[in-house]
């Protein structure tokens, strides 16, 4: 607090050290004319300034003899290049056109913390059907062939261990797109787990509720640029753990633009184009993508479709161009459809996802230059969704009781169908707004420049669908007394959330070497109570990073932060609870003779006392640029506390057994006011608790190779060894024991709920690059080689740690009681994981990507183009495991309309 208090006073007061001014000309290297509304970005400051019609910029007031200038403009290599001051320099902009020595294709990182950016050529030579496909050029991310059939997610350095801790890192993964968090948080496409399945056993439909973004949803051929943090991120960040992708669409002015893309198990086609008025400060964006998709090339039942129109107006409001504001619209629809086979005429099995939304942004950025303020942004998004998931069986079971209660009570049920078919429809419209407002303040003092920014930001998330609807005497299937009601999800609370926070950017320049430090603090109020109170937890998360040049080329770095995910609506309000305990039953061959009479007791889950949960984040690393080599370090360890996890828990609940006094003809059996007996039942319920742990602990790289000019081909080598530990640090109910059993138990045991499984992999990803100029053409192959995959986990105790009787009390135990013959009935059966050891995987793949000068481009690619598919064993199952992904192919082509 004393230094921002320092700050703030040399700002007022202070000497302010010798400014200077840098300008120059952004001109086409193809054409030699200027480029009007290019963004010109002064690093490392990370200042920016968008060219007038001359091609001119101008920066004021700074500190330094030379600085860097990273230049981008829609349709233009991105360019990076060293400028002085009181010089007017020449910058020539290449265009972008495949084949170029400029052109990228791969990710490549920044000095500050562990942050990657992927240019749109490295995009458009992926030949992506969505984000994910992208996604796969970040060092430790594996190479897949694009799958449509199911949700796709990302982990962010975290290998596969457990389900929930691949949950909560896709959850803690932050998406946002043109500046706006995608909000996952009201999504409530959900479904009551049988109790014979697995707690985390995901609805019959496709449903991401709980988990991350779906990034089938996000059509890659419209973005511009990505930017992944995976380290500690600014302060101006939250709602996350994991890290963040930020997306930017092409905003600016380019030719129309076509691309068909076809491969074995979908269809694709997206047109996208972007002009401005003769003034040139109002350009308007059109995109369309239109996708058809299957999981299997042989089954036509299961399909995805994906249909996204997105338009964007951006206007410069004067002649300098200091106030611009960017506006977009964007609508939707995707299926996730499992038709009907017509040959299924018996079980009629089908399901359904369907979500269609738009959203509404605006942002504002006004280039003050004052001196009390430089910059101020502003930025505001509506989003609607409306999700209809829906899913039909045949149903067989015994005759069964119905009862429509909805309180505990008891009373008179009716006799379900021992045949029927069920049919459920889950309709979410969740509902999110978005506003964050920003200034910022930037000052040189004793040459130190300072990058001063405050913001808040605001959330909310509802739902206000009709919910979980079937008709009560067709219920979907359950078992073990555990009954079935609709569910409305509109009296269900929106979820608010408010954050703070103020961070300040430092560069010092040392000579020609520079020392960065980037320093915030930020508060997260979760559903807030007043401006710094909560219902559910006050957040607060420090967030450092600094990089430091100790030769030329040579960075050092080092980060430390804290970032928070707060709870979703599916887990704060899971609902209620309702078990239908049979008093008497009577079913007589006369209908008019028939009694069933049903206690209903209820458990309500609605509020769950969750907290967010946290992330707590260490790095150090190095980048060293020599001789055309650029190689990037990073060692990370993250610790994630309190992720969110599903108990199935017990509680016994008590009901009378009654009998028939008399037996009337033509009419119900007379019961008995004093009941038979008093029974007990443990009643088995789901419900999501604050109590996972996962810690990740690894080194990933990337090395760029200068092109051998004779070959013209550069290599890029990425990788990363991953080490992710996860457990449940909870206890474990044995609830099937309370509920399959023939006899209602005594006491149901309390047992370690798991053990540490730690996973573990190294693998690397080695790129060939080459490129034929001539043919404005680039060939590329990438031969990946899992060096590591390992999976061991500790014995589980067989021995309780306590029990629930038949009056709902707990009683814990020492490890010597535990062990006492009387506490025999207790012990558990438990099978152990047998530690797996898979030996090296190698894979090849290749992608060409050929552009016509005329606007008429190609695109080819080959996965495990050498369809090597070895068999290993797996040590738990006893079985073979069929490695690697299956042979994949797939081709592009595109025009562009000059």
């Amino acid at each position: 607090m004393k230094f921002y208090i320092l700050i703030v006073y040399l700002f007022i007061y202070g000497a302010l050290s010798a400014q200077m001014n840098i300008s120059g000309h952004i001109l086409s290297e193809q054409t030699k004319q200027p480029i009007e509304n290019a963004t010109v970005h002064l690093l490392p400051e990370d200042l920016y300034t968008i060219t007038n019609k001359k091609g001119f910029f101008e920066f004021s007031k700074t500190t330094a003899a030379k600085h860097t200038i990273l230049v981008k403009m829609v349709g233009y290599a991105t360019k990076l290049t060293e400028i002085s001051n009181h010089k007017t320099d020449t910058i020539y902009l290449p265009e972008r056109i495949v084949g170029l020595q400029s052109i990228i294709v791969t990710a490549t990182p920044k000095i500050l913390g562990s942050f990657f950016t992927i240019e749109k050529t490295a995009i458009i030579h992926t030949q992506p059907t969505s984000l994910a496909d992208v996604l796969q050029l970040i060092p430790g991310q594996l190479a897949t062939n694009p799958n449509l059939g199911a949700a796709q997610q990302i982990n962010l350095r975290q290998i596969p261990s457990t389900t929930e801790a691949a949950r909560a890192n896709a959850l803690g993964t932050q998406i946002i797109v043109d500046g706006v968090p995608i909000s996952n948080n009201g999504n409530l496409q959900t479904d009551i787990t049988i109790l014979n399945s697995n707690v985390n056993a995901l609805p019959p439909f496709s449903s991401v509720a709980g988990r991350g973004n779906d990034l089938r949803q996000i059509p890659a051929d419209n973005i511009e640029s990505i930017e992944v943090i995976r380290g500690i991120p600014s302060a101006r960040y939250g709602d996350l753990t994991a890290g963040l992708v930020i997306v930017n669409s092409r905003i600016g002015t380019f030719a129309p633009e076509l691309r068909v893309r076809v491969n074995p198990n979908l269809a694709q086609t997206a047109f996208f184009t972007g002009f401005s008025n003769l003034q040139k400060n109002n350009t308007y964006n059109l995109g369309v993508d239109i996708l058809n998709a299957r999981d299997d090339v042989r089954d036509n039942f299961n399909k995805y479709t994906r249909v996204q129109t997105q338009l964007a107006w951006q206007k410069f409001w004067d002649k300098h161009k200091k106030f611009t504001t960017t506006t977009i619209a964007s609508l939707y629809k995707s299926v996730d459809a499992l038709k009907q086979n017509p040959e299924d005429l018996r079980n009629q099995n089908k399901n359904t996802a369907n979500d269609q939304g738009i959203k509404l942004s605006t942002e504002g950025k006004w280039r003050a230059n004052k001196k009390w303020l430089t910059s101020f942004n502003y930025i505001a998004s509506l989003n609607y969704i409306e999700q209809q998931g829906f899913y039909q069986s045949l149903i067989t079971r015994d005759l069964f009781p119905i009862s429509n209660a909805i309180i505990d009570t008891t009373q008179n049920g009716v006799y379900g169908k021992s045949e029927y078919l069920n049919r459920t429809n889950v309709e979410g419209k969740p509902f999110n707004s978005y506003v964050r407002i920003e200034a910022t303040l930037v000052k040189s003092i004793f040459q130190f420049q300072h990058k001063l920014v405050i913001g808040t930001e605001w959330r909310y998330d509802v739902n206000k669908g009709s919910g979980r609807q079937f008709d009560v005497l067709t219920p979907p299937r359950q078992n073990y007394s555990v009954g079935e009601r609709p569910r409305s999800f509109s009296n269900i609370p929106g979820l608010h959330q408010l954050g703070y926070y103020i961070e300040d950017r430092i560069t010092k320049r040392m000579g020609n070497k520079t020392w960065i430090i980037q320093a915030g603090l930020r508060i997260d109020n979760i559903a807030p109570t007043a401006v710094f109170k909560s219902k559910y937890g006050l957040v607060a998360a420090p967030r450092i990073n600094t990089a430091l040049e100790i030769a030329n080329g040579f960075w050092i770095r080092a980060g430390y932060g804290i970032a928070a995910k707060a709870p979703t609506l599916n887990y704060l309000y899971p609902g209620i609870r309702y078990f239908d305990l049979v008093n008497f039953n009577y079913f007589a061959a006369n209908p008019a003779e028939r009694l069933v009479i049903v206690t209903t007791r209820t458990i309500n889950l609605d509020d769950m006392n969750l907290k967010p949960y946290q992330s707590k984040k260490w790095e150090l690393g190095f980048d060293i640029t020599k001789k055309g080599v650029n190689t990037n370090v990073s060692f990370f360890k993250e610790t994630t506390t309190g992720a969110i996890g599903i108990n199935r828990e017990v509680k016994p609940f008590t009901y009378a057994k009654f009998k028939a006094s008399s037996t009337p003809s033509n009419q119900p059996p007379i019961i008995s006011s004093i009941p038979v007996s008093i029974d007990t039942f443990f009643a088995a319920y789901d419900v999501p608790v604050n109590n996972r742990f996962i810690q990740n602990i690894g080194v990933e790289y990337s090395i760029d190779l200068p092109e051998i000019k004779a070959i013209r081909t550069a290599f890029n080598i990425t990788g990363a060894y991953i080490q992710t530990t996860s457990f449940d640090d909870g206890a474990f109910t044995d609830a099937a024991k309370a509920y399959s059993n023939s006899t209602t138990p005594t006491r149901v045991g309390i047992y370690q709920s798991s053990v540490k499984l730690t996973a573990e992999r190294l693998n690397t990803s080695i790129r060939f690059i080459h490129r034929i100029p001539q043919l404005n053409m680039i060939i590329s192959a990438l031969w990946q080689t899992i060096w590591i995959t390992k999976s061991t986990s500790d014995a589980l105790n067989i021995y309780p740690i306590g029990f629930i009787n038949r009056k709902g009390e707990t009683t814990f135990l020492n490890e010597q009681e535990a062990k006492q013959p009387l506490n025999n009935d207790l012990i558990r059966t438990v099978s152990n994981a047998v530690p797996n050891n898979f030996p090296p995987l190698h894979l090849l793949n290749i992608r060409l990507t050929k552009e016509w000068i005329k606007g008429f481009g190609f695109s080819f690619y080959a996965n495990n183009f050498l369809n090597s598919r070895p068999l290993h064993a797996d040590q738990n199952t006893g079985g073979l495991v069929r490695r690697n992904e299956p042979l994949f192919f797939g081709a592009e082509f595109n025009i562009s309309i000059k």
